[in-house]
């Protein structure tokens, strides 16, 4: 019988063996966010997703709201609306009742966040003005409206609708003193009872009263009896049942039972027995689990773990990981970290990768690859040829040998290898000199070979990059002809660097080359060398790399020109490349599939084109490719799989399972942002209605997001304002739009978002849009123009009228002038002409009759002047005074005194004031020279701006105008001043003259 010991030393070796039959490694490529793309800071602390499909993410500097493609930060320098009186997000919680987050800082506020306006709705300021008060506070737990929040060494429980904390003791609850209760973690079972994890001590359960039910120590708890101090990190609830990520391991409690589930797996010591730093449910009976060695899944069921491992180990989050968050409507992880957070997808049946093997094989820049049998495949690296077993991952390295370029199976299962040190077949895991064991392969080995082809049962043909010639080897006689353009027997015109061979349907081969296609036929030795243009630029396109036959097309991969589709006679219909979806225009290898689409790899990842209707899907590392970099003539497909190597080893791919997402984004408004001349309006409402635009704007920005976390960089997106245009307007992949210079009225800015499959909202988000007029485009404002409009024209009409009246009144007035002046005078003239007739010795009536003529002629040149336009000034009028004055004085012996003074604009007369001024002025001067007995007359006129002053002065006998009585000629003075609204005024006295004055001000 063996000794105990050595079943031990048995158990301790082979233990590594058997911990590795329960595991799977799995390649992936996470994609990362970090400041640099907008997160508040590196260190994550909390990743929840809301019940919109917005993730949130607290952070050491604040929170953080993520739609796939960018962040909008909560921190102490946000706006009053988004600002936290703290930095450190311990824990962050959705209140689905209250349609809010509620946020948790570790030595500050506790506040909830309205989840559609993104403000601070609520502050919960806890006591701090206590120092002993001031504790570390963890964690946030909810139950009905009570907010309970909890730390070290106190629990606070926060009655929501009341505004209020309730009084009670959690100590006394637990029955602890103060210093034992650090809480890290609360949560409430399907009963309501309270589970609290308190570190160092362990795990206390009060029912729904909150009275102690059941407690576990740290004692019970750790079953390793490790020498670590018991912390709790994490849990999740599955199934009734609290799982806990540990310092000492994964600890499970049955919360139907209340009892710990003890359990030791020895295939999986690390996830009972090491610490656990983070734990999420990734399905019903699977768990996420992140140590400091990386990160896991655990199937509760099969206690299968697979270890996931980034492609780039330089890179790796996944040791530093302290939060997980799995979304199950993706299948995608996603992690906080200490360098920012990561996510990848978990579930990629279509897609694997092929890397490393342990910690020291690892496939570094492949150059080729060829499955050999099922499961085992060689890869040409440049470090050498690998080994490859798909079926356990197992990689091994069988030669050193770099740059293997080509690898190749013929017929009769000769495996071919060519690289800079010669032409090899591998034979046992082994690579021998071809010629010795085919001699007539010799002149291949100083070759460097890039493909070869099995043309029929007894043709290969190798294709060479160094020599740019074509060798045809014949296996049943063992002969090559080779066929370069320099040979004279064997000249193909064109023949260069051979990129790649390709059979046709037709049974030629296809020798792509860098400038040209050469059709090739080994049997007769026949080509025909074909150029192909673009049809627009007639430019000649080269670096044809592959090629692929689907029904009358061809499909031709370049490098730089995109994939060409031709006409069997090489004819180009169409240019597939950037513009119309390819990731990159570089092109290496082709493979058709489903007789609907193509995969092409390129060095930007791969691209799926869907032919019928024209569809192009791109596929990335992040995807779960093993690279982006993919190689020339690194790919093989066989009836199932395509199989595409580069840059950090290859990727078997089924195109068959290529996931097509169904699901259209949910689409939400992100903000809107209306920038207006004296301020900017930013407002935030992921389902917003209505907004009404000021009369001031300059622009009006509208953002949106559409969820789509799986692909969120391929999401597309499209608007159209109905009261514009029907049509949708493409966006492409820009999330927002800007409308500047619309008019005032009521618009419908609709907005809708697809997939990286091309599916549409089925409902598009809708937004009213009032754009408010300005003042002078207000319905007040034009009511007030036409009630102007009709004012000015009853005004003018108004002025019209008066002015035709007060023609009228001058007409009427110039006509009874004339009436009484001409036509007394007329009929002076009539009786002193019969007078004259029957007195013709009477010499007096014909001096009465020219009298009477004299006075017709002044008073019909009065009246004349009185209507002269140009003559409306009072130099004129003073002119007309002293003409009619001047030569009545000198008859009487009297001196005429003329003054006149005005300012430089002087004010025109209006009819009736020249006619009544002049009136007045021959008045007044005729009543001087009759009654006053007068040797002078003094006429003064003066104008200043609007005032016209008009003075008559004489030196004659006087009189008291208390005793006068006013006569027809007095009258008429006055009633002339009054006509034109001037002042009258009249001073006189016996013996010293008399002034008469008009005037107006």
């Amino acid at each position: 019988m063996k000794s105990f010991g050595y079943y031990i030393l048995l158990t301790v070796i082979l233990y590594p063996t058997v911990a590795c039959l329960g595991q799977e490694t799995k390649f992936v490529t996470p994609i990362k966010y970090t400041q640099n793309e907008g997160l508040s800071s590196y260190y994550t602390t909390k990743i929840i997703k809301d019940s919109y499909g917005f993730l949130w993410i607290g952070t050491q500097e604040g929170l953080n709201l993520f739609d796939g493609n960018r962040f909008q930060t909560f921190t102490k320098r946000s706006p009053a609306k988004q600002k936290l009186n703290g930095s450190f997000v311990s824990d962050i919680l959705e209140d689905k009742k209250r349609n809010c987050l509620w946020v948790l800082l570790s030595y500050g506020e506790a506040c909830s966040i309205d989840l559609q306006t993104r403000r601070v709705t609520r502050r919960i300021s806890l006591d701090t003005s206590n120092p002993e008060n001031v504790k570390w506070r963890r964690c946030l737990a909810l139950k009905g409206d009570t907010l309970w929040i909890a730390g070290l060494d106190f629990a606070y429980a926060y009655h929501i609708p009341e505004g209020k904390s309730l009084s009670i003791d959690i100590h006394a609850k637990c029955q602890l003193d103060k210093g034992e209760l650090n809480i890290s973690m609360i949560y409430f079972d399907h009963q309501q009872r309270m589970i609290l994890c308190v570190d160092g001590y362990g795990i206390i359960i009060l029912d729904k009263n909150l009275e102690l039910l059941r407690t576990f120590r740290e004692t019970e708890l750790n079953t390793s009896g490790a020498n670590t101090r018991l912390r709790f990190w994490d849990a999740v609830m599955l199934k009734r049942t609290l799982y806990m990520a540990s310092s000492i391991g994964l600890k499970i409690l049955d919360t139907d039972k209340l009892k710990i589930v003890q359990r030791s797996d020895n295939r999986s010591p690390l996830i009972y027995h090491s610490e656990m730093q983070s734990i999420a449910a990734s399905s019903d009976s699977s768990l996420l689990l992140s140590t400091s060695k990386g990160i896991y899944e655990y199937n509760l069921a099969s206690r299968q773990t697979t270890i996931y491992r980034d492609n780039n180990p330089d890179h790796n989050l996944f040791t530093s990981t302290y939060d997980i968050y799995y979304d199950t409507a993706t299948h995608r992880a996603w992690l906080g970290t200490l360098a920012g957070i990561a996510s990848f997808p978990t579930r990629a049946t279509h897609f694997r990768s092929f890397s490393e093997y342990g910690y020291e094989v690892k496939l570094k820049h492949l150059f080729s690859l060829l499955p050999v049998s099922k499961d085992i495949l060689y890869c040409g690296d440049e470090n050498g040829i690998y080994k490859v077993n798909t079926r356990t991952s197992e990689i091994v390295q069988i030669d050193k040998a770099s740059s293997n370029l080509m690898l190749f199976k013929d017929a009769r299962n000769h495996v071919f290898v060519s690289n800079k040190n010669g032409f090899y077949i591998i034979e046992g895991d082994k690579l021998k000199p071809a010629h010795t064991i085919i001699p007539s392969l010799k002149i291949l080995n100083s070759d460097h070979l890039s493909c070869g082809i099995q043309y029929n049962d007894s043709l290969v043909l190798f294709g060479s990059i160094v020599q740019k010639g074509l060798a045809v080897w014949n296996t049943n006689t063992n002969k090559i002809q080779i066929f370069h353009r320099q040979s004279k027997e064997t000249s193909i015109d064109g023949l260069s660097i051979i990129n790649y061979l390709y059979k046709t349907k037709g049974e030629d081969v296809m020798i792509l080359t860098e400038r040209s296609i050469i059709a090739f036929n080994p049997l007769t030795h026949k080509y025909t060398t074909h150029t192909l243009r673009d049809n627009l630029t007639q430019e000649v396109m080269s670096n044809f790399m592959d090629m692929c036959e689907m029904e009358d097309r061809f499909y031709i991969a370049t490098y730089g020109d995109g994939l060409i589709e031709t006409d069997k006679k090489f004819q180009v219909k169409k240019i597939i490349r950037s513009e119309d979806g390819l990731n990159n225009t570089c092109i290496y290898r082709v493979f058709p599939f489903l007789n609907k689409a193509i995969l092409a790899t390129t060095n930007e990842g791969i691209s799926v084109i869907y032919l019928n209707p024209l569809k192009v899907k791109n596929y990335f590392q992040t995807d779960g490719l093993n690279t982006n970099a993919f190689e020339q003539l690194c790919g093989y497909q066989d009836e199932r799989y395509i199989l595409a190597g580069g840059i950090d080893g290859f990727t078997i791919i089924d195109p068959a399972l290529l996931p097509r997402n169904e699901r259209p984004p949910d689409l939400y408004f992100w903000n809107t942002k209306v920038n207006a001349k004296s301020r900017v309006i930013d407002s935030c409402h992921i389902r917003m209605k209505a907004i009404t635009i000021p009369t001031d704007v300059l622009q009006t920005t509208v953002s949106f997001s559409a969820l789509n976390f799986s692909n969120p960089k391929e999401v597309r997106y499209a608007y159209k304002i109905n009261e514009l245009n029907n049509d949708w307007i493409d966006l492409g992949k820009q999330n927002f739009v800007d409308l500047i210079g619309l008019s005032p009225g009521n618009y419908t800015l609709q907005v809708r978002a697809a997939n990286e499959d091309g599916i549409w909202s089925e409902t598009p988000l809708a937004l009213s849009l009032t754009y408010m007029p300005k003042w002078y485009q207000t319905g007040i404002f034009k009511l007030a123009i036409i009630l102007m409009g009709g004012v000015l024209i009853y005004a003018l009409l108004r002025y019209r009228i008066d002015q035709l009246r007060k023609q009228q009144e001058i007409r009427k007035e110039i006509g009874n002038d004339l009436h009484d002046d001409i036509g007394s005078v007329l009929n002076t003239l009539k009786i002193f002409t019969h007078l004259a007739k029957r007195e013709p010795e009477n010499k007096l009536h014909l001096d009465q009759i020219e009298e009477s003529i004299t006075q017709a002629t002044t008073g019909l040149r009065d009246m004349i002047w009185v209507l002269e336009e140009s003559e409306d000034t009072i130099f004129e009028l003073m002119e007309r005074i002293r003409k009619f004055a001047f030569p009545v004085c000198v008859a009487n012996q009297i001196e005429l005194h003329v003054n006149i003074a005005a300012d430089k604009k002087t004010k025109p007369l209006i009819k009736t004031e020249k006619r009544n001024l002049l009136l007045f002025a021959k008045e007044t001067i005729n009543n001087s020279i009759k009654y006053a007995q007068c040797k002078n007359i003094t006429v003064s006129l003066a104008q200043n701006g609007n005032a016209i002053r008009l003075k008559i002065v004489d030196d004659g006998m006087g009189f008291d105008l208390q005793q006068i009585t006013y006569g027809k000629g007095l009258k008429s003075i006055q009633l002339r001043a009054l006509q034109i609204n001037f002042k009258f005024a009249m001073v006189s006295s016996p013996g010293k003259g008399t002034s008469v004055e008009v005037w107006c001000e």
